[in-house]
């Protein structure tokens, strides 16, 4: 790897030189690192990713850094030069970031908001006022928040706002606590964690009908759940935190059967922190403490068609030992590398790691501070 400060604006470039004057700005940074081993023309319509960093709570640090391909640079903190008039910058605890027709979306949950930025310039378009917002989906002109405020009594809500003019145009009403969401055959499927109720966590996945936004039914899985995700045919994969006492972390899996119809959760009896599909290929880790809360780190592969653990680990070639604190995960979805972020102690620099599809480390860089969330630009 080579550090290098920057002493003009404009040297680093997300899609090569500009060619005119109608061309977008370039994204810049005043530090980047190259990255040697990231071959240029092994990445397909991928032009990059951004990486968000969450910061701790309460200390209004959370950052983007962003990796383009051309030239093979990640670069830190952008947000920060691309916008220097914002007042305290992106703002407090980074939750989710994720692309959609060609603008970029940061849920930034400390700070009430979800940020909207020009995802080829990093340039602020605009933020939603969302009361603790956590994730966010979309659909067609519009964009879902799950929202751990709001809807009746205790419940949470999803927040519902058009991409365009920004505007709130619906709020539906879901279960305690409501974290990540897929749409799939016209409804809006919300995974519920209840995490202001413990030892009484929710247990289900809210069913929204997106034509009247609101919640149709529900589906019970386990206590306290986290991440919801879509694969190739359309099943449904769910992991539950625990109770972190005695009912342990789990992955399930709910396959399709039909449209809004899908078979109860079949149980993988196996702990998941955080989870990646790509293909058929399910790629999860967790972090496991005993009872003296020592942790212990598992990575792991589920083939989807079968919901079959495989043996082994995602990470062949022992460098998994190094990873102090697994974060982020996702897969290119070109190349088919796996990118593992490292929290490392939670208040100083973590890490971006890249490993091929067949698990070799490629490549490590250092990002900011809690690197929680990956989304990648074509």
């Amino acid at each position: 790897m080579r550090k290098t400060k920057l002493l003009l604006a404009g040297a680093i470039l997300m899609t090569g030189a500009v060619s005119c004057q109608d061309d977008p700005e370039p994204i810049v940074s005043s530090e980047y690192e190259h990255v040697d081993a990231e071959p240029a023309d092994n990445n397909g319509p991928v032009k990059g990713f951004y990486v968000l960093n969450e910061g701790n709570m309460g200390a209004n640090k959370a950052t983007i850094d962003y990796f383009t391909y051309q030239g093979s640079n990640y670069l830190r903190n952008i947000y920060a030069e691309r916008n220097p008039t914002v007042v305290k910058e992106l703002g407090d605890v980074g939750n989710d970031i994720a692309t959609y027709k060609n603008r970029l979306y940061i849920v930034v949950n400390g700070s009430n908001k979800v940020e909207v930025l020009d995802a080829a310039t990093t340039v602020r378009i605009g933020q939603v006022d969302i009361a603790n917002c956590r994730n966010i989906a979309f659909d067609g002109n519009s964009a879902y928040v799950s929202s751990f405020v709001g809807g009746t009594g205790e419940n949470g809500s999803v927040v519902r706002f058009d991409i365009n003019s920004l505007e709130i145009t619906g709020t539906a009403s879901v279960g305690l606590q409501p974290e990540e969401i897929v749409i799939a055959d016209g409804y809006l499927y919300v995974a519920n964690s209840g995490q202001f109720q413990a030892p009484n966590y929710d247990k289900t996945i809210s069913v929204v009908n997106l034509s009247t936004f609101q919640q149709e039914s529900s589906i019970t899985v386990d206590v306290n759940l986290h991440h919801l995700r879509k694969d190739a045919e359309g099943n449904l994969w769910v992991s539950s935190r625990g109770n972190y006492y005695d009912i342990p972390s789990n992955l399930y899996k709910l396959t399709r059967e039909g449209a809004n119809k899908y078979s109860a959760p079949k149980a993988l009896n196996v702990p998941c922190t955080n989870l990646v599909i790509s293909g058929t290929k399910l790629y999860y880790y967790a972090t496991v403490y005993d009872a003296n809360w020592n942790a212990t780190q598992q990575y792991g592969i589920v083939n989807t068609s079968t919901a079959t653990v495989e043996p082994g680990s995602f990470i062949t070639d022992g460098t998994e030992t190094s990873i102090m604190a697994p974060y982020a995960l996702a897969v290119q979805p070109y190349n088919g590398d796996i990118f593992i972020t490292d929290a490392r102690n939670y208040v100083s620099s973590g890490q971006v790691r890249c490993y091929t599809a067949e698990g070799k480390l490629k490549w490590t860089v250092t990002a900011g501070d809690i690197p929680g969330h990956i989304a990648f630009v074509e």
